[in-house]
């Protein structure tokens, strides 16, 4: 099994709206929020964050974005693994790749907004060393959102 971590292309990008489509709706709905992140992931980019995809043996199975708050915070946005693939440890492999190219770009925080019932990604989330941020509301208005995690970069970076 071949596992490759790339950076969003212009082959790339419809995966990017697929896979994320593909939990939301089977789990939740799609929200004005997601329509305007999946219609362009170009656009995380370009405003200073980042999209990741996860390949196996050339097979697009994974993604999620960085989207720039400010300039200290970046926040975890889409992440996503078809349902076929999930367990196999390409969630945590996509992770160490998005941790690590936040600090790459300079950022102190990495903000997460997700669903408590999302056990898998919950506990993904808290393996990686993301805390509960104590808030109860969606900075972007998302319904579906009831957890809140952050991750410092700079505490886990001393020497």
């Amino acid at each position: 099994m071949n596992v490759v971590i790339t950076a969003l292309n212009r082959d790339l990008a419809p995966h990017f709206a697929r896979l994320n489509r593909e939990w939301i709706e089977r789990l939740f709905a799609l929200e004005p929020a997601d329509e305007l992140i999946l219609a362009n992931p170009q656009e995380l980019i370009d405003a200073g964050g980042e999209v990741m995809f996860v390949l196996v043996d050339g097979e697009v199975v994974g993604t999620a974005g960085l989207q720039k708050l400010d300039a200290r915070t970046v926040e975890l946005v889409k992440m996503a693994i078809t349902p076929a693939w999930q367990g196999r440890s390409l969630g945590g492999k996509l992770m160490q790749a998005l941790i690590a190219m936040a600090r790459t770009k300079g950022f102190a925080r990495i903000y997460i907004e997700t669903n408590a019932s999302l056990t898998a990604s919950n506990h993904l989330y808290r393996k990686y060393g993301f805390k509960p941020t104590g808030q109860t509301a969606s900075l972007h208005g998302y319904a579906r959102a009831d957890a809140f995690y952050e991750l410092q970069l700079q505490s886990t970076e001393r020497s």
